[in-house]
């Protein structure tokens, strides 16, 4: 596949794309729904400060942004969207993030691209925001056997997995939600997380159909707890995951309903697994049952019973 075709099978901004505002600050594009005039994202530099965790980006924008801020009913609740008129600038990671020629970016793009992925750069390497020590940010497309392409790519030495040092190294710089000691060891099993020469390597692979079905506007909407075991993962984003609802705190919520994330952490969540949830269930208009989980409080998260 050409650059050309990478860019024309996402005509329209998607997770990972970049937007500079006409106040210099670079904002990173979140989910597949964009309207009311912008662009669903969070800012990711602000005055000079590189911010990594979401509720960093979300206090600044509540501090500096608040006018951002709208309640979407397809998404079902409030999110920063950027105007259009704000964006000076967009960098694509399927146009811009291909064409880049730093010659660590260069040398991973030929490696995936020579094993049939379809990918570009994005993060602090698409936005020019890197330093010496920046892990490396990579969105693809979500084709027919990706996922396995990527396995062989482990197999072959082509990338490593994250030691024990660096394991604790990124979810101390990143984590939130989960506890630490089980960050770590649900991260033992992720594909998307590694290693490329030494420097870290995180991979997307972007797909924006999965998630329609559960988008809004919402027939329902309720707080509730859950006790749910995880049926079958997903390496994607957005993250749709199918679980079985072993106990709720109330009956109307159905045996089997879906998670929501656009967080990589938990993506590639082992099956089995199981989650205790607080937050909202939505009901769609297609009659499917969802909880965002990056809404949500997960009070804690075990690793399947057989154990990996």
């Amino acid at each position: 596949m050409s650059e050309l075709s990478l860019s024309e099978a996402l005509p329209h901004l998607v997770e990972g794309d970049l937007l500079e505002l006409r106040d210099g600050s670079i904002w990173v594009v979140k989910g597949c729904w964009h309207g009311y005039g912008g662009l669903v994202a969070i800012p990711r530099v602000v005055l000079g400060r590189k911010l990594k965790r979401f509720s960093e980006a979300y206090e600044v924008t509540l501090r500096y942004y608040r006018h951002f801020i709208r309640y979407v009913d397809i998404i079902g609740r409030e999110v920063p969207i950027v105007p259009h008129h704000e964006v000076l600038r967009v960098l694509r990671w399927s146009v811009e993030g291909v064409r880049l020629q730093h010659p660590l970016v260069r040398s991973i793009l030929d490696e995936l691209w020579g094993a049939g992925l379809k990918c570009g750069i994005a993060g602090s390497y698409l936005g020019g925001y890197y330093s010496g020590p920046s892990d490396v940010d990579v969105h693809c497309l979500d084709l027919p056997g990706s996922y396995g392409r990527l396995r062989e790519l482990y197999e072959s030495g082509v990338l490593e997995r994250l030691s024990s040092g660096r394991l604790w190294e990124e979810v101390y710089e990143v984590s939130e939600a989960v506890d630490l000691a089980k960050h770590v060891q649900l991260m033992r099993y992720k594909l998307l997380q590694g290693v490329y020469r030494g420097v870290r390597l995180t991979i997307r692979f972007v797909n924006c159909d999965r998630i329609k079905p559960l988008l809004g506007p919402y027939i329902d909407v309720r707080p509730v707890e859950l006790l749910v075991e995880v049926r079958v993962s997903d390496y994607r984003t957005p993250t749709v995951i199918e679980a079985e609802v072993v106990r709720s705190s109330t009956t109307r919520v159905p045996s089997t309903l879906y998670l929501v994330s656009h967080r990589l952490r938990f993506a590639e969540i082992p099956e089995g697994t199981f989650m205790y949830i607080e937050g909202p269930v939505r009901l769609a208009v297609g009659g499917l049952h969802m909880v965002n989980i990056d809404e949500s409080t997960i009070r804690w998260l075990l690793p399947p019973r057989r154990g990996g």
